[in-house]
């Protein structure tokens, strides 16, 4: 039985609270099961309430569970989807540990749309429909203690675990890049950490946004003109400490390099 909108209201107002307050909380399932459409109810509630301009004036969407280990880990059979507010992307400036709880980092690429993409969406669409390539450095969030994630439904609501972004300055042609075959390395403080490749992103980057482009249909929204679209992380989430150097270098998209504090 789907929740009742006075059920959605307050369990978004728990995330929001932890969200404004800084303080984590328990999953939302401790307490009350709620299905996958439920919980993105609760997601868009809490977004509405965190964003000046709400759903409608956003930077694009983000994708999370792009991978089938991680989809099998938390049993859903797709991957999870977001909203990327302006208000999250960091401009030439550190990432402010002091306002997070327990921030991590990954590496993503990111599509940058020159059209709408309208459903039904292939593969190819999304190549056609591409501006520009981007590298992206995701700052994840959870307000749950301890990153305690039990379930999807816990992390969508969650506003699939949204921090704070960076978009690299290097803007490639989709066409002069091997999507599948981009590398990435992440290091801290000069030492690589995590690394990973296109590839391991459901075969080809592209094709979450083609999922995305499709599954946002089923909310009556869709991919715009203009968008940023993260197609999910490539490389293993890293916790953030203050005074930290974090280093992105990607094999043809550039690199990035970030400071924590």
């Amino acid at each position: 039985m789907p929740l009742s909108q006075d059920e959605v209201d307050d369990l978004a107002t728990k995330l929001y609270e932890a969200y404004d307050e800084k303080e984590p909380i328990a999953p939302l399932t401790d307490d009350v099961e709620f299905s996958t459409e439920d919980a993105y109810r609760i997601q868009f509630e809490v977004f509405d309430r965190l964003s000046a301009g709400g759903r409608d004036d956003v930077v694009g969407h983000k994708l999370g569970l792009v991978s089938e280990a991680k989809q099998e880990q938390l049993g859903i059979p797709e991957p999870i989807f977001g909203y990327v507010a302006h208000e999250t992307v960091l401009e030439n400036e550190p990432i402010p540990t002091e306002e997070m709880i327990a921030p991590r980092i990954e590496a993503e690429i990111g599509f940058v749309l020159d059209e709408d993409l309208t459903a039904p969406v292939s593969t190819m669409d999304v190549l056609t429909a591409t501006r520009a390539v981007v590298p992206v450095v995701e700052i994840l969030e959870s307000r749950y203690q301890g990153w305690a994630i039990p379930s999807a439904q816990d992390v969508i609501a969650d506003l699939t675990s949204a921090g704070k972004v960076v978009v690299g300055e290097q803007y490639r042609d989709v066409t002069d890049v091997d999507l599948k075959m981009e590398s990435v390395a992440v290091s801290v403080n000069g030492d690589v950490e995590a690394t990973g490749i296109g590839g391991d992103i459901m075969g080809n980057p592209a094709r979450p946004v083609a999922w995305l482009a499709d599954r946002l249909a089923d909310v009556d929204d869709g991919l715009r003109e203009g968008e940023l679209v993260m197609s999910g992380g490539i490389s293993a989430a890293i916790d953030i400490e203050p005074g930290d150097v974090y280093t992105v270098e990607f094999a043809n998209l550039g690199s990035m390099e970030i400071r924590a504090e």
